[in-house]
């Protein structure tokens, strides 16, 4: 088919671009604390103040815009001493202050230590704080206690370092006796306003600074009530329910996933983290029924390669997931051509913003399409949706949405013929690499140079075959045998070109990608990692795969780098250049087991575990350091790493499924077990309400010496439990 002229309209591509991939002006937020909940979330200091000079984007933020970007609680004549800090739930935070050495109203010295602070903060649909304050001296004090507010609406990829020729209108503060609002005119014509009211009524309010002046007892307290709201949203519930309310929503959501038990309380903990981070990352929609945000604070909203990937490392444990991401995705599907934000007919959206500078054409974010991989990958979601579930009723509904996408693979994602899918971007403010590993810099040749557009990528092909692969059986079951069998032709057709033109002889690995010329990009990297997880590499070239990715150049003892350290352009801190992806190394992880090698499987699971244990609230970041591993065993932290990131919590579930050797084959009512070897810290798995199509099974994986046994508890429904020694590729 020809391909439409407007296709090739490139003249834009050299222009710039914004490196959406990676924060621009902020440099560390390690230590910071973060909450969220719905679509909203808060990013503190480990005081749990937003200073009103930082710059790091600190801050309350709904839909892409910065509600307050001061929120500092104080003393009036000193700052408090921070004795506990945590955002350990997800949605609520708490911090224990005192006071240092200082004078009360009276003109006597308090002694440190003598008045605590416990400030608690519950975020839903809106913010709330309690601060309590309590006086432990012997005799009464009259003491000030002070919150710095202000609200600056700066759009995030502005805190994130864009620079804008214009900004919209800061409206005067208005002031009443218990409230303060500030106001926002954006230039796409919105209104945005934050609304504190305040319970008791404070003492003084000038701009944006708000005394309370308490006088308390011996051990009397007094507590002092915030409540923040956007844009005129009305409060639902108050203090102990809502807390109660979310906190019971984070118990079903785990109580409804398959149930997993292990003798490693560690284990458990960082199992049940991850499941927890994605009900904190749950967005609510009407359309759908939700989707996972990407990562806070960076990329809070609908990314459709990052939906697709975490709704398959969870499928063992809550399908729902991808048949909500299913639909989301669906809905945003590109209609049209529009250079600008990369979209053509059947591509699926790489994100979806909804600041000001989207809405006012700064940004091409509403949606933006420049994503190579999210189209091949909600297919390849969908094959996988069916082998689990035997949910044809939803792939009916969304055959429309898989015949346009195969189309755009086809048509469109072909650039110059070759038999790949290639990228090149048109926008001017779009994305320059299109892959996951979509920083400027990222996509290099072994000599460190950047490779030449159009590029395909290795993993692509290998999302593309396994799409193809997977999509298969489902158009045979909605009555489509031709197709069926055209899917399968080609992908068998695509796996014999990949084989041969990606192989690097002399490196005994594959190349990275090849470049507009069909030349191969020798550098090795972490991407046929991946290719390994579709099954697209031939048998025969999986262990040289394996073995180059777990050379010491590659793995650093804490996972699988993204870039070899043999590589000119290696850098330990550098975005995709070498540091630790969590979500590749799973996905690597899957490859090695479907190839059968499972010391290696367990070699990556055991570093990322110890990864885990070391980070706090056993929270895997979107990334951290490639520095090697020294005997102090702690990672490395990048330094505005995403702290929780959808993919980062998917990847001990799908670990542990590759650990478990779990293959559905829901429409013909099986589970297939494949080589279960638990590694040597880990004696025994308990997994209840495993759910495959319409059946349960409940089984128990154990250690017995040097073997891992299975022991089928139960089955429920129409589901059989079959032990084989291959991975059906």
């Amino acid at each position: 088919m020809t391909k439409p002229s407007a296709r090739r309209d490139t003249k834009a591509t050299n222009r710039g671009h914004l490196p959406e991939a990676e924060p621009m002006a902020i440099q560390d937020i390690r230590d910071a604390l973060v909450i969220r909940e719905r679509d909203l979330f808060l990013l503190t200091d480990v005081s749990g103040n937003v200073p009103p000079d930082d710059v790091n984007g600190l801050g309350l933020y709904h839909a892409d815009t910065r509600y307050l970007s001061t929120y500092e609680f104080s003393f009036d004549s000193a700052q408090p001493v921070v004795l506990l800090s945590t955002a350990e739930l997800g949605f609520s935070e708490e911090q224990v202050l005192t006071n240092p050495a200082m004078p009360c109203l009276e003109g006597r010295i308090l002694p440190r230590g003598s008045v605590e602070v416990r400030r608690q903060r519950v975020v839903e649909d809106v913010l709330e704080e309690t601060l309590r304050v309590t006086n432990y001296n012997v005799f009464p004090i009259t003491i000030d206690v002070v919150y710095g507010l202000g609200a600056d609406f700066a759009d995030i990829f502005e805190v994130r370092g864009s620079e804008r020729k214009q900004r919209g209108e800061l409206l005067p503060p208005r002031i009443e006796d218990s409230s303060i609002a500030f106001a926002y005119k954006g230039l796409d014509g919105r209104r945005r306003e934050t609304m504190i009211t305040f319970s008791p009524a404070p003492f003084s309010i000038e701009d944006g600074t708000t005394t309370f002046r308490l006088s308390l007892g011996h051990r009397e307290s007094a507590v002092i009530r915030l409540l923040v709201a956007i844009n005129g949203r009305i409060e639902a519930a108050q203090g102990v329910e809502r807390f109660a309310t979310v906190s019971a929503e984070y118990r079903q959501w785990l109580e409804s996933s398959t149930r997993v038990l292990t003798h490693h309380e560690f284990f458990n903990a960082v199992l049940e983290r991850a499941l927890s981070d994605l009900r904190m990352l749950w967005n609510h929609d009407e359309d759908s029924g939700g989707y996972p945000a990407a990562g806070t604070p960076w990329y809070d909203t609908l990314f459709g390669r990052d939906s697709a990937i975490v709704s398959m490392q969870t499928l063992a444990y809550k399908p729902e997931i991808a048949c909500h991401c299913l639909k989301g995705l669906a809905r945003w599907q590109g209609q049209k051509f529009d250079p600008w934000r990369d979209e053509e007919p059947g591509k699926i959206l790489h994100e979806w913003r909804q600041g000001e500078m989207t809405a006012t054409s700064e940004l091409p974010f509403s949606p933006y399409y420049g994503s190579i991989d999210s189209t091949p990958l909600f297919l390849l979601l969908a094959g996988e949706y069916y082998a689990w579930t035997a949910d044809l009723e939803l792939l009916r509904e969304l055959e429309p949405n898989l015949r346009a996408a195969l189309n755009w693979l086809e048509v469109y994602g072909d650039m110059n013929g070759d038999g790949y899918v290639e990228y090149e971007k048109r926008s001017p403010r779009g994305v320059v690499n299109q892959g996951w590993k979509d920083s400027g810099d990222a996509i290099v040749n072994a000599d460190g140079t950047l490779i030449k557009p159009p590029i395909a990528l290795a993993e692509v092909q290998g999302y593309v075959y396994a799409a193809r692969r997977k999509l298969a059986p489902v158009f045979a079951a909605l009555g489509d045998p031709e197709l069926a069998q055209r899917l399968t032709r080609e992908a068998v057709q695509l796996k014999r070109r990949f084989n041969r033109d990606f192989w690097l002889e002399d490196e005994r690995f594959f190349a990275l990608a090849l470049d507009g010329g069909g030349q191969a990009a020798a550098a090795i990297t972490s991407n046929p990692g991946q290719a390994l997880w579709t099954g697209i590499v031939h048998r025969r070239l999986a262990a040289p795969v394996v073995e180059g990715l777990m050379r010491n150049d590659m793995f650093s003892g804490w996972g699988i780098r993204t870039l070899s350290a043999t590589c000119s352009r290696f850098n330990p801190l550098g975005y995709h250049l070498g540091t630790v992806w969590p979500h590749d190394n799973s996905l690597i992880a899957m490859g090695f087991k479907k190839y059968g090698f499972e010391d290696e499987l367990n070699e990556v699971a055991t570093a990322l575990f110890d990864a885990a244990r070391s980070f706090r609230y056993y929270r895997l970041p979107e990334l951290f350091a490639g520095t090697a591993r020294s005997t102090h065993h702690t990672p490395v932290p990048y330094p505005v790493a995403c702290r929780p990131q959808a993919w980062a919590a998917g990847a001990f579930p799908i670990i542990l499924q590759a650990i478990l050797g779990l293959v559905p084959n829901a429409p013909a009512g099986e589970l297939l077990v494949v080589r279960p070897r638990l590694p040597y810290w880990l004696d025994s798995v308990q997994v209840r309400n495993l759910r495959v199509g319409r059946g349960e099974a409940d089984l128990f994986f154990h250690r017995r010496g040097t073997r891992t046994v299975l022991d089928v508890q139960a089955t429920r429904g129409r589901l059989k439990v079959r032990p084989v020694r291959l991975w059906p590729l």
